[in-house]
Protein backbone atom coordinates (compact mmCIF):
# COMPACT_ATOMS: atom_id res chain seq x y z
CA UNK A 1 0.00 0.00 0.00
CA UNK A 2 1.64 3.24 -0.65
CA UNK A 3 2.90 5.50 2.41
CA UNK A 4 0.58 9.06 2.32
CA UNK A 5 2.98 12.16 2.02
CA UNK A 6 0.51 14.48 3.56
CA UNK A 7 2.32 17.24 5.86
CA UNK A 8 0.91 17.38 9.46
CA UNK A 9 1.64 20.96 11.02
CA UNK A 10 1.93 20.97 14.54
CA UNK A 11 3.41 23.16 17.45
CA UNK A 12 7.63 22.66 18.14
CA UNK A 13 9.94 24.25 19.39
CA UNK A 14 13.32 22.48 18.62
CA UNK A 15 17.05 23.34 20.56
CA UNK A 16 20.50 22.04 19.49
CA UNK A 17 23.60 22.08 21.47
CA UNK A 18 26.84 20.87 20.36
CA UNK A 19 26.29 16.94 21.08
CA UNK A 20 22.17 16.99 22.56
CA UNK A 21 18.70 18.22 21.94
CA UNK A 22 15.25 19.38 22.81
CA UNK A 23 11.73 18.83 21.22
CA UNK A 24 9.19 20.44 22.88
CA UNK A 25 5.98 20.13 21.12
CA UNK A 26 2.20 19.56 21.67
CA UNK A 27 0.70 16.14 22.68
CA UNK A 28 -2.24 13.71 23.39
CA UNK A 29 -2.52 11.55 25.72
CA UNK A 30 -5.15 9.19 25.33
CA UNK A 31 -7.35 6.88 27.62
CA UNK A 32 -8.96 3.27 26.44
CA UNK A 33 -11.56 1.23 28.04
CA UNK A 34 -12.35 -2.33 26.46
CA UNK A 35 -10.50 -1.53 23.38
CA UNK A 36 -12.11 1.94 22.81
CA UNK A 37 -10.76 5.66 22.99
CA UNK A 38 -13.04 7.35 26.07
CA UNK A 39 -11.10 10.36 26.40
CA UNK A 40 -8.34 12.74 24.99
CA UNK A 41 -6.61 15.07 26.68
CA UNK A 42 -3.71 17.92 25.98
CA UNK A 43 -0.14 17.15 27.16
CA UNK A 44 3.28 18.86 26.17
CA UNK A 45 5.65 16.54 25.23
CA UNK A 46 9.89 17.04 26.09
CA UNK A 47 12.17 14.92 23.88
CA UNK A 48 15.83 14.72 24.76
CA UNK A 49 18.08 13.36 22.32
CA UNK A 50 22.33 12.83 22.00
CA UNK A 51 23.46 13.74 18.11
CA UNK A 52 26.16 11.61 19.19
CA UNK A 53 26.37 7.67 17.75
CA UNK A 54 25.89 5.02 20.51
CA UNK A 55 29.49 3.66 21.93
CA UNK A 56 27.33 0.80 23.70
CA UNK A 57 23.87 -1.64 22.56
CA UNK A 58 22.48 -0.42 25.68
CA UNK A 59 23.45 3.56 25.17
CA UNK A 60 20.35 6.04 25.52
CA UNK A 61 20.20 7.92 22.98
CA UNK A 62 16.40 9.88 23.65
CA UNK A 63 14.44 10.87 26.53
CA UNK A 64 10.77 11.55 26.94
CA UNK A 65 9.08 13.65 29.32
CA UNK A 66 5.97 14.14 29.04
CA UNK A 67 4.05 17.49 30.95
CA UNK A 68 0.48 18.03 32.16
CA UNK A 69 -0.57 21.58 31.25
CA UNK A 70 -0.09 22.72 34.83
CA UNK A 71 3.41 21.47 34.88
CA UNK A 72 4.75 22.75 31.51
CA UNK A 73 3.53 26.11 32.89
CA UNK A 74 5.36 25.87 36.39
CA UNK A 75 8.71 24.50 34.02
CA UNK A 76 8.09 28.35 32.17
CA UNK A 77 8.21 30.26 35.40
CA UNK A 78 11.49 27.79 36.79
CA UNK A 79 13.41 29.33 33.32
CA UNK A 80 12.11 32.99 34.34
CA UNK A 81 13.17 32.42 38.12
CA UNK A 82 16.75 30.28 37.17
CA UNK A 83 17.59 33.12 34.57
CA UNK A 84 17.34 35.75 37.50
CA UNK A 85 19.43 34.35 40.21
CA UNK A 86 22.33 36.33 40.78
CA UNK A 87 24.22 32.75 41.28
CA UNK A 88 24.45 29.54 40.06
CA UNK A 89 20.94 27.27 40.75
CA UNK A 90 18.77 24.40 39.86
CA UNK A 91 15.29 24.02 40.05
CA UNK A 92 13.60 20.70 39.25
CA UNK A 93 9.85 19.36 38.21
CA UNK A 94 8.74 16.80 40.65
CA UNK A 95 9.55 13.70 39.54
CA UNK A 96 7.77 11.35 37.34
CA UNK A 97 7.51 7.94 38.75
CA UNK A 98 6.29 4.75 36.63
CA UNK A 99 5.94 1.66 38.57
CA UNK A 100 6.08 -1.66 36.21
CA UNK A 101 4.49 -3.57 38.71
CA UNK A 102 7.17 -4.12 41.24
CA UNK A 103 8.07 -1.81 44.07
CA UNK A 104 12.40 -2.75 43.10
CA UNK A 105 11.04 -1.81 39.54
CA UNK A 106 9.92 1.69 39.60
CA UNK A 107 11.30 4.39 37.39
CA UNK A 108 11.42 7.71 38.16
CA UNK A 109 12.20 10.57 35.86
CA UNK A 110 13.40 14.06 36.47
CA UNK A 111 13.44 17.12 34.41
CA UNK A 112 15.34 20.25 35.87
CA UNK A 113 16.47 23.48 34.16
CA UNK A 114 20.17 25.55 36.01
CA UNK A 115 22.20 28.09 35.48
CA UNK A 116 25.79 27.09 35.77
CA UNK A 117 29.06 28.86 36.02
CA UNK A 118 32.61 26.80 35.56
CA UNK A 119 36.26 27.99 34.48
CA UNK A 120 35.04 31.40 34.75
CA UNK A 121 32.02 30.26 31.91
CA UNK A 122 28.28 30.62 32.43
CA UNK A 123 25.17 29.68 30.69
CA UNK A 124 21.81 27.58 31.27
CA UNK A 125 20.66 24.21 30.76
CA UNK A 126 17.56 21.94 30.67
CA UNK A 127 18.21 18.51 31.79
CA UNK A 128 16.26 14.94 31.56
CA UNK A 129 17.31 12.39 33.62
CA UNK A 130 15.87 8.58 34.22
CA UNK A 131 17.96 6.13 36.55
CA UNK A 132 21.97 6.40 35.42
CA UNK A 133 21.07 8.05 32.35
CA UNK A 134 21.05 11.79 31.69
CA UNK A 135 20.98 14.30 28.81
CA UNK A 136 21.70 17.76 29.34
CA UNK A 137 21.17 20.76 26.57
CA UNK A 138 23.21 23.74 27.05
CA UNK A 139 20.78 26.76 25.98
CA UNK A 140 21.65 30.45 24.84
CA UNK A 141 20.01 32.71 27.43
CA UNK A 142 17.57 34.05 24.07
CA UNK A 143 16.99 30.47 23.75
CA UNK A 144 16.04 29.49 27.43
CA UNK A 145 13.72 32.61 27.52
CA UNK A 146 12.16 31.64 24.09
CA UNK A 147 11.37 27.65 25.78
CA UNK A 148 9.87 29.15 28.55
CA UNK A 149 7.67 31.16 26.40
CA UNK A 150 6.66 28.22 23.91
CA UNK A 151 5.93 26.01 26.92
CA UNK A 152 3.58 28.91 28.51
CA UNK A 153 1.82 29.46 25.46
CA UNK A 154 1.77 25.72 24.90
CA UNK A 155 0.49 25.19 28.86
CA UNK A 156 -2.61 27.15 28.43
CA UNK A 157 -3.16 26.05 24.48
CA UNK A 158 -3.16 22.16 25.32
CA UNK A 159 -5.25 22.62 28.66
CA UNK A 160 -8.17 20.41 27.04
CA UNK A 161 -10.21 17.27 27.25
CA UNK A 162 -12.56 15.36 24.95
CA UNK A 163 -14.61 12.78 26.71
CA UNK A 164 -17.44 10.47 25.06
CA UNK A 165 -20.98 11.91 25.75
CA UNK A 166 -23.04 9.32 27.47
CA UNK A 167 -26.27 8.91 25.53
CA UNK A 168 -29.56 8.96 28.10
Amino acid sequence: MPQSDALKRYRCYEIFSQSTGVEIREAIKTSEEHGSVTERSGRIHLRFFKLTPKTKPDDVTQIRFICEPDEAYGLSRLIHQVSASAVSCKEKLNPHTFSTGEKKDEIVTTLSVEKWERGGKSGFAITVGRGKDFISVPVPLAKFFFAAEFLRVLSTEQCWVERLEKSR
